[in-house]
């Protein structure tokens, strides 16, 4: 089961090296796993965007914030699965939904911006 290094990112935990991809689909990022001394292994892993939306108009918003896949994510699922395990499986091992894996504030792109944006009794715009 070869998998495409491209557009791959590297990671290493504790020395062992590992790949990853995150695609985004509707509702929810999907997360690939590899180690590269088992290319015959994959972790696969989901994420919602966990985004908030601010009104624009009555027709349209924008997104304010969104989870941004990051190594530090990356790492609590390797970690989560067992870097022994990795190496010594094969196929796919569906690891479902990661949230509960690391806080999603740590992850949220925006939520500080929110923040900055908003008067002191945090009722919105100063």
């Amino acid at each position: 089961m070869a998998i495409n290094r491209k557009n791959s990112r590297r990671i290493v935990v504790n020395g062992c090296e590992f790949r990853w991809r995150a695609t985004g689909n509707d509702g929810w990022i999907t997360v690939v796993i590899w180690p590269t001394a088992n290319m015959d292994f994959r972790m696969i892993a989901s994420v919602g965007y966990h985004e908030t939306y601010r009104q624009r108009s009555d027709i349209s918003g924008t997104a304010t914030s969104q989870i941004v896949v990051t190594n530090r994510i990356i790492r609590k699922v390797i970690e989560s699965v067992g870097i022994d395990n990795a190496l010594r499986k094969k196929g796919q091992l569906i690891v479902g939904e990661i949230e509960g894996l690391f806080d999603i504030k740590d992850a949220v792109r925006g939520i500080y911006n929110q923040r900055i944006h908003q008067s002191p009794d945090g009722a919105g715009d100063p």
